[in-house]
């Protein structure tokens, strides 16, 4: 631990870096003299991680039931029910998909209605352990939400970058919590502006960087209750999850989880980890391809609609022998109704696209990351 914190490590050329170090939120420094961009990772202890997993407490306490697992001690939460989501068989929904053993996280009834929650939660407590008084994030909505929720009830300051146009139900969200709210005609400007806070102090929650790297290691590291939660409620590791990305921090969070578990002797595998996406950001990433221009249309998908994707994204999806998968807009729309109409479950668009090319595996998990209301119209 570093002080209050787990340090931080890089994946791939194993730097140690201190937290207190701005540069620490823009990725490895080793790295980026050599002209890489990866994202680094928490250092926890594998005998206190294991102790989480082996006894963790109540689940009423969300993700801080697994407090020893987390790089950022629980009392610099300040938790508001995050976790603990529903798992559900979809018994209808998997006929109709060619899936028989189907299951859902129901991440929706998350406190913003979205998994961004999970890591807010362990974003800002990181940010309060570090001593800052504001949090920022470049957000097209439900990162932002999250993230100026958890600084609310944390009793921090939140600057937001958003883009221009979000859905009404999410630029209302992201103004009802008090945060400042910037929103920009062109996407890559949030990053520049981002910056600038970080150097007065701020603490990054979000990516900070283009090309991305992915959002702060602690956050990343919320995402791993995902995982234990799964494992604690099916009594064995599915044969693959299925989830949406953009830059990667749900999947790299839920494959570092089912690592965890794993390590900790609790499971014997970690699951295929397949990314669904719209743009081929990913796809191309896995095969080494350069990135592919700006989509000339804007997907219904918008929160993963980008033209990168990033390391941790690539490193996850490989690492656990998964796949990523690219959906079409009539696919995502299918899927949406389909979701609604066999199973009662209205889901973000972005969520849907989790739903729409499955894998006929024994036992598949789709990962629902945000509530339909969202980007409902």
């Amino acid at each position: 631990m570093n002080g209050e914190l787990a340090g931080l490590d890089c994946p791939r050329c194993t730097a140690r870096v201190d937290p207190r170090d701005p540069d620490a939120y823009l990725g490895c420094p080793r790295c980026r003299a050599r002209g890489l961009l990866v994202n680094l990772a928490c250092r926890t202890d594998p005998d206190a991680v294991a102790a989480a997993l082996a006894a963790p407490g109540d689940r009423r306490a969300g993700i801080w039931a697994w407090a020893g697992a987390l790089p950022v001690p629980a009392r610099w939460g300040s938790p508001l029910g995050e976790g603990h989501t529903p798992l559900l068989p979809v018994p209808r929904l998997g006929a109709a998909l060619g899936v028989p053993d189907l299951w859902v996280k129901n991440e929706t009834v998350n406190p913003t209605w979205s998994h961004k929650d999970r890591l807010a939660a362990a974003a800002v407590a990181a940010a309060r352990a570090l001593g800052a008084d504001t949090v920022t994030a470049s957000s097209s909505g439900n990162h932002g939400a999250a993230v100026a929720a958890h600084a609310a009830r944390a009793g921090l300051g939140c600057v937001l970058f958003t883009i221009a146009g979000v859905p009404a139900p999410i630029a209302a969200q992201l103004r009802s919590y008090g945060a400042e709210v910037v929103a920009l005609a062109d996407p890559d400007e949030r990053y520049a502006r981002m910056a600038a806070g970080i150097a007065h102090g701020w603490y990054p929650a979000s990516n900070a960087t283009l090309p991305p790297i992915g959002s702060s290691p602690y956050g990343v590291d919320g995402y791993k209750t995902i995982a234990y939660e799964l494992a604690a409620e099916l009594g064995r590791t599915p044969d693959a999850v299925v989830l949406p990305v953009c830059y990667g921090d749900l999947a790299a969070g839920v494959h570092r989880g089912f690592v965890d578990l794993v390590a900790a002797g609790r499971t014997a595998t970690v699951p295929r980890i397949v990314g669904a996406e719209v743009t081929g950001a990913l796809g191309r990433g896995l095969t080494g391809a350069p990135p592919g221009p700006r989509p000339a249309y804007r997907s219904a998908a918008f929160s993963i609609d980008t033209a990168r994707t990033a390391d941790q994204a690539v490193r996850a999806i490989r690492d656990s022998g998964g796949r990523a998968v690219t959906v079409s807009e009539p696919a995502l729309a299918e899927a949406r109704t389909l979701l609604a109409r066999t199973e009662g479950l209205l889901a973000e668009a972005a969520s849907c696209a989790a739903a729409a090319d499955l894998p006929p595996d024994a036992m598949v998990v789709v990962v629902l990351t945000a509530s339909g209301l969202k980007d409902a119209g």
